[in-house]
């Protein structure tokens, strides 16, 4: 290859990045389980999709969490559904470092080809979708004088109202400040995170047979309807709700232990290390040291590839470091800001406005704070990755496997995982669909682990995984009674939960199963 051959790298491979596009082409090697996202985004079961409900949709997330495959899902799905293979584009940056160079130019000359050599063979193309993967490579902030992704994309969608452009980045913030440097209205785009696969999506990547008919659990009546706890939030009335939450329980009560056998694996593996294995693994004692030093080492190469786009961060291996602590910490007790601020020789600020941030946008680590007050001192460190605190710490899942106090502490870490995607998913029902927001609160009774807010009114949540743990009961008894607030939970580990009762309530406050919450997340 000449040196100026490789101006037109993408354009020379864009059919081999496009194998649909020709009878027999190769098609992706793609994994026959399909997250959550998949449906939500895809929506399988009806017409459209959420790549629809805008001009441009940002699909972000840490890498290795499935944006590329939920992309080749999607294309695969509509043309098996009788999509024309001619109405998709896609083009992945990441593929070749040529590509990221004079990318502007690339694009364009892409776009070119497919409108004038593959589109055009399609009588009626609407409608039709260009999808570029890992856009951050693209975009520099740092270097003006240098065109990123956004103006050929708003160029492309001027005069075609039937296209769709689908972006993925490693952050959102990096998709908006491109469409925001370029003008771009802010009503004709959208960002959707992608997270790590979550507990519902392992257990039923092992049963797929439970994801089906009688035996799926659902979440949507527990977000929205007569039975859903922002009813409850606002009639007061609990018993729509716990009737919700023990239909759906009776969907799975006969497989129970298979479900909660479980968790234990889910805790050592986490989402990124469970999705990406080559089929779906029962033990996490069947992986090897190189997993989780393959896992820490992909957040290592995050850090300092994707983070100085972010923030201006000093020193971005403090931000490794910071994740450290968190591992080793396992959000056990609030650690206070002057403490941190020390520890790390920079001020308050700096942790507040730039660290924590930064890797809050990177989906790598969650600061929780006390609720209710407007000037924390503290705060918990939560990675939202259970599987990462394996890799920091361990190595290996047999310390987790081995060990219940182990078991227990991640179980609290993924218990604030889910929480943030259950406050997320039930006021996303109610159209609010704002970053989730979860804080801990103290009482005399001891501290209630997670609160989150549905349309202001506060929801406490305690955990229960040990017998010998703290009485969440009553701190979220007390929280209750201090905020005047209608409905509380207490998850309970199988060691602590009653057999014969595993859902209870009592004066608003109702007692779930742990694994059974996962599940509804």
């Amino acid at each position: 290859m000449t040196f100026d051959a490789a101006e037109d790298a993408l354009l020379r491979a864009l059919g081999e990045h496009n194998p649909w596009w020709e009878p027999g082409g190769e098609m992706p090697n793609l994994p026959a389980r399909t997250k959550s996202d998949f449906y939500h985004l895809v929506r399988p079961e009806r017409d459209g999709s959420q790549f629809e409900d805008q001009r441009v949709l940002g699909l972000v997330g840490r890498r290795g969490v499935g944006k590329t495959t939920l992309l080749q899902q999607f294309i695969i799905h509509r043309i098996e559904r009788g999509a024309a293979p001619e109405q998709f584009c896609y083009v992945p940056f990441g593929a070749d470092p040529l590509y990221q160079l004079d990318s502007e130019v690339g694009l364009r000359q892409a776009i070119r080809y497919y409108e004038g050599r593959i589109l055009g063979r399609v009588p009626d193309p609407t409608p039709h979708f260009v999808l570029l993967d890992d856009v951050h490579l693209v975009e520099h902030p740092s270097k003006p004088s240098i065109e990123g992704w956004g103006t050929p994309v708003s160029d492309i969608l001027e005069d075609a109202p039937e296209r769709h452009v689908v972006v993925t980045a490693t952050a959102g913030v990096q998709v908006e400040r491109e469409l925001d440097r370029i003008d771009y209205p802010t009503e004709a785009y959208d960002t959707q995170p992608i997270l790590p696969e979550k507990f519902r999506d392992y257990c039923f990547t092992l049963y797929p047979d439970l994801e089906e008919g009688d035996t799926r659990v659902s979440p949507t009546p527990v977000r929205e309807g007569n039975g859903s706890l922002p009813h409850a939030l606002e009639t007061g009335d609990v018993a729509g709700l716990v009737e919700t939450f023990r239909q759906q329980y009776d969907r799975v009560s006969a497989v129970e232990g298979r479900i909660q056998s479980q968790v234990v694996h889910y805790l050592a593996m986490g989402g990124i290390v469970s999705y990406g294995l080559d089929g779906p693994v029962e033990s996490a004692g069947e992986l090897d040291a190189g997993t989780y030093t393959q896992l820490r080492e992909n957040v290592r190469d995050a850090l300092y590839q994707d983070v100085p786009d972010l923030e201006s961060v000093q020193t971005i291996a403090d931000l490794e470091r910071l994740c450290a602590l968190a591992a080793r910490n396992r959000a056990a007790e609030p650690i206070r800001y002057q403490r941190l601020a020390d520890l790390f020789a920079v001020d308050r600020r700096t942790l507040t406005d730039s660290y924590l941030p930064a890797l809050a946008q990177l989906y790598l680590l969650t600061g929780a704070t006390e609720y209710d007050n407007s000037r924390p001192r503290a705060v918990r460190l939560y990675l939202r990755d259970t599987g990462l605190i394996t890799a920091l710490t361990d190595g290996t899942a047999r310390g987790v496997l081995d060990d219940f106090e182990r078991e227990a502490a991640l179980a609290r870490v993924a218990a604030f995982d889910h929480t943030m995607r259950f406050s997320y998913g039930v006021n996303a029902a109610q159209g609010v669909a704002s970053a989730p927001s979860v804080g801990f609160w103290r009482g005399r009774a001891g501290e209630v682990d997670f609160v989150f807010e549905v349309d202001g009114i506060p929801v406490p949540v305690g955990l229960a995984y040990r017998p010998s743990g703290p009485d969440a009961t009553a701190s979220v008894r007390e929280f209750l009674d201090a905020y005047d607030a209608p409905v509380g939970l207490v998850l309970t580990g199988d060691a602590v939960q009653s057999a014969a009762r595993p859902i209870t309530v009592e004066d608003g406050l109702i007692r779930l199963p742990y694994w059974f919450f996962l599940l509804l997340c």
